[in-house]
């Protein structure tokens, strides 16, 4: 699995559901909510393919998509923020 960063703008649409775009990315896909605007993924994924595919769902928006998997990580966050980044795969609520 890669970890990305999406960082995009409100646009001048409606709200997005980020829920249904990573649903719609690959099996695995999880997401990581920062804000309204910003949120880390998880997926099988290229950088590009996620932009891609994010150019298809967010209409107008500007933004960007980093793949962060091999960055060193250090800051203060929330443990769940954490559990996340350092967790490869976390297990499906359907599961």
């Amino acid at each position: 699995m890669r970890r990305h960063l999406l960082v995009f703008d409100d646009g001048s649409g409606s709200e997005l559901d980020l829920q249904d775009f990573v649903e719609a990315l690959d099996a695995g896909a999880q997401m990581y909510a920062m804000d309204g605007h910003v949120c880390f993924l998880t997926s099988t994924l290229s950088a590009s393919e996620v932009s891609d595919r994010f150019v298809d769902f967010a209409g107008s928006r500007l933004f960007f998509v980093a793949d962060v998997t091999s960055s060193h990580c250090a800051g203060r966050m929330f443990g769940s923020f954490w559990d996340f980044i350092k967790n490869p795969a976390l297990p499906n609520a359907a599961e």
